[in-house]
């Protein structure tokens, strides 16, 4: 068996631990990236259709990192975005007045992974080791050490970015609050006639709310995303079907928006639940991104909320130059990032509640707040600030 030293063994390479491992990396630290995934199937590592929504804040931090230049010709900038109640007369238009900042941007998953991938291989301290089958974790005073059945990694602190079923919660015994939600999310990525002009929309149906979200494309070509929360059910009958009659049954729900769909570049279905873990740490471990919380999608900012959480490992780790893992490192990272997932965690819940509440008096009622929020400009300039993270 062999054995391996490193300052920092971050577990799952996703979005967010390859920006972790960014942002340590860049801190002058031995990373070490390791995940179950097999390298050398490109379309096991690569093969998520799904886009991600970049808040302003968030590229903000990309940017200090020196990425942002690499991954902005892959990013479409959300100038506008558009929320309907059930229907169009029944809106709130949000629109940046910060200059020269937008509301977000929108990248697919795919493209973003190879960029992260590709940067991360200048520095010469980090280490990425795919097919690695974590079996164990112990922590023994001063370092932790992580098994499989061929290596021991030994290091200061175990950084868990192993997502949303963390095998490391089920390893160390981290309890978590978890809700599960009677819907799926489909998410569609297709090309179709109208441009969307950087606008985003969100369509609040009584099934569940639907994004559509503008993505980069060739000079020519509209190419958006549409992420909708319905019944696992219905979803999986619509998926079923011919792709002509998906596009028909697409253009019904949106073409008033996206004009006629040509194309439908890929479907994928995902159960939806949010958790929140009890603690986002344990001795010399700690949990960032979807291993550590996941809220429902009806805000985009789940992914933003595990950047916040790198974000906060950044700069603690800046501050703090005598030993990462030590407990009261740890226990600072859980203090600065706990509270806003949380929030979070119950404030999407929330919202998806109350979108999707029946009733002729509920839904009057919705309708006059949604008018009020309309009306009252200083409030969405609020609502927009803390959604792009500025």
């Amino acid at each position: 068996m062999k054995e391996f030293n490193t300052d920092v063994l971050i577990v799952g390479s996703g979005l967010v631990g390859l920006v972790a491992a960014h942002s340590l990396s860049n801190l002058n630290y031995k990373v070490t990236l390791i995940d179950k995934k097999n390298f050398n199937n490109p379309k096991k590592v690569f093969g998520d259709t799904r886009t991600v929504a970049v808040s302003e804040g968030s590229k903000n931090f990309l940017e200090s990192l020196s990425l942002w230049s690499y991954i902005k010709n892959n990013a479409e900038p959300v100038k506008t975005i558009k929320v309907y109640d059930r229907s169009s007369s029944n809106k709130i238009l949000f629109n940046n007045q910060i200059k020269n900042k937008k509301l977000g941007y929108v990248v697919e998953n795919k493209k973003f992974s190879k960029i992260l991938v590709n940067q991360l291989k200048k520095y010469k301290k980090t280490n990425i080791h795919y097919d690695f089958d974590l079996i164990d974790i112990k922590f023994e005073k001063g370092y932790s050490r992580a098994f499989s059945k061929k290596n021991i990694i030994n290091s200061k602190i175990i950084i868990a970015a192993d997502g949303k079923n963390s095998q490391i919660r089920t390893i160390v015994g981290t309890k978590i609050f978890k809700k599960k939600y009677n819907e799926s999310a489909l998410v569609l990525n297709f090309v179709h006639e109208k441009k969307l002009n950087n606008t985003a929309f969100e369509i609040f149906y009584k099934t569940g709310p639907l994004a559509i979200l503008p993505m980069k494309s060739p000079k020519g070509i509209s190419q958006s995303s549409v992420i909708w929360s319905n019944s696992e059910k219905f979803l999986k009958k619509l998926t079923s079907c011919e792709s002509i009659f998906i596009r028909s049954f697409m253009e019904e729900k949106i073409g008033k928006i996206v004009g006629s769909i040509y194309k439908i570049n890929s479907i994928q279905i995902f159960p939806l639940s949010a958790h929140i873990n009890e603690s986002f740490i344990n001795q010399r471990l700690i949990y960032v991104g979807d291993a550590a919380h996941s809220i429902h999608p009806i805000a985009g900012q789940g992914w933003n909320l595990g950047i916040n959480d790198v974000k906060n490992l950044y700069e603690i780790s800046q501050k703090n130059t005598t030993d990462i893992g030590s407990d009261s490192f740890c226990q600072t990272y859980n203090d600065n990032s706990y509270h806003k997932a949380f929030q979070l965690f119950q404030l999407t819940d929330k919202l998806n509640s109350h979108f999707i509440k029946p009733g002729n008096l509920y839904r009057l009622l919705s309708n006059i707040g949604v008018g009020f929020v309309e009306k009252n400009q200083s409030l969405k300039n609020q609502i927009t600030k803390y959604a792009m993270g500025v």
